[in-house]
């Protein structure tokens, strides 16, 4: 497929988990490292379809301060096959533990199935509500950060009431941030500008545990601080 096409699939794609997303943008745009004008155009209209997907914002920023962007995208795609957050879960949840998930806003979360994947002894509830009843088993409120800044995150709707119905009822509650999604204030703040109405910015300490196992460096790019022009239509 040429590379175009390969990035007008991922300016297309829905409920895909932002990781993989970021993943196949890196391998794309690694082939822009003589053209930096196309790769800012290309990030751009990529936001634009995906505001809310801090990976991206992140993968962006690493590609458009490198003077190697091929390097650098290669580097952006190890940094996330780790799936660390995923590893760091599997070894900390108690055993027999039953979760729920409020998901990533930027839809397309892998996190469940990630989760069922490292662990055949825990139990995935599909409404938050089912951990509110007394159980014998450890109840986990997973809460996973579409975004983070570097003292909110980004929630969908409703986040902070399901949160708060949780510590009412006894749950735990743990914040997830996975690699590439801790961003510096002014591209956190770009992306929270972007988001869809509705969308709540938290403060971390509504949990009592923030699961974060490794955070890498990301740059703020000036060119991914402007606002979209009026009628772009972004990648078709």
């Amino acid at each position: 497929m040429h590379p175009i096409e390969r990035l007008r699939a991922v300016a297309r794609a829905r409920e895909v988990d932002q990781a993989v997303l970021a993943r196949e943008a890196a391998s794309v745009l690694g082939a822009f490292a003589g053209d930096p004008l196309g790769l800012v155009t290309a990030c751009r209209r990529l936001l634009d379809r995906h505001p809310t997907a801090a990976t991206l914002w992140w993968t962006f920023a690493r590609l458009l301060d490198t003077a190697d962007v091929r390097a650098e995208a290669q580097a952006v795609r190890r940094d996330l096959d780790d799936a660390p957050a995923v590893s760091a879960l599997a070894l900390d949840l108690p055993d027999r533990v039953v979760v729920a998930i409020v998901p990533d806003v930027a839809g397309g979360s892998e996190l469940a199935m990630d989760l069922l994947a490292e662990r055949d002894d825990m139990v995935i509830a599909h409404d938050p509500g089912a951990l509110h009843v007394e159980r014998d088993e450890p109840r986990i409120l997973l809460v996973e950060a579409g975004a983070a800044g570097p003292d909110r995150f980004l929630a969908p709707a409703g986040a902070e009431d399901e949160i708060e119905a949780a510590r009412d009822a006894g749950v735990a509650v743990w914040l997830v941030v996975d690699v590439g999604r801790r961003l510096p204030k002014p591209l956190f703040e770009a992306l929270v500008r972007r988001a869809p109405a509705g969308c709540e910015q938290l403060a971390p300490a509504l949990a009592e545990r923030v699961v974060e196992p490794r955070r890498v460096a990301c740059p703020v790019p000036p060119e991914l601080l402007r606002p979209p022009a009026p009628g772009d239509p972004g990648a078709r």
